[in-house]
């Protein structure tokens, strides 16, 4: 019998950034929510696989998205198309928003992992919008995903954990979107 997997290997991930919105039905969101940022907009999603982030102003439309590579995404009008391994930095400009991004791809030995995943359940149950998905077996933690937000004066900062049990790894994106 095949086993079906909660959340995509940790290998396969990629993170996109676009100067546009993507339609919903091409992120699959099992959670969802909006966040007022003064006359901006934003919305964050979680789903299977990562996470979708879209700010939207006056004049601009940003979004980033944590997925797989697998993903049926557009390619149109995508700033941004890079794996998510080891540590990285990103910035984007349009004529009135400034896209700030660094990611961590952390992998740890199993008790490391155990500690880490243990501290983000504790932290999802004040997050902005979390999920918790089943493990790829009975014995497997879950598959964390939470997002955390700080609102700033011209804009916002949302922190991105999500836990990938059968690599024991943690993936940690922290993305920036400023009012210029």
């Amino acid at each position: 019998m095949p086993v079906g997997y909660a959340r995509t290997d940790v290998a396969d991930m990629v993170l996109r950034v676009y100067e546009r919105s993507v339609h919903p039905e091409l992120f699959e969101t099992v959670s969802e929510t909006r966040v007022q940022v003064g006359n901006a907009w934003a919305t964050l999603r979680l789903g299977r696989n990562g996470h979708l982030l879209e700010y939207r102003t006056q004049h601009s439309t940003l979004t980033e998205i944590a997925t797989s590579k697998f993903a049926p995404l557009p390619t149109q009008m995508c700033m941004v198309d890079r794996r998510l391994i080891g540590y990285r930095t990103h910035t984007v400009e349009t004529k009135d928003v400034r896209y700030h991004c660094s990611y961590q791809l952390e992998e740890a030995p199993a008790d490391i992992y155990l500690t880490l995943h243990r501290e983000l359940e504790i932290d999802s149950r004040t997050a902005t919008l979390a999920i918790a998905l089943p493990g790829s077996s009975p014995a497997s933690p879950d598959c964390l995903s939470l997002l955390k937000c700080d609102l700033l004066p011209e804009g916002f900062v949302i922190h991105a954990f999500h836990t990938f049990p059968d690599n024991g790894a943690v993936l940690r994106i922290q993305t920036l979107f400023e009012r210029l």
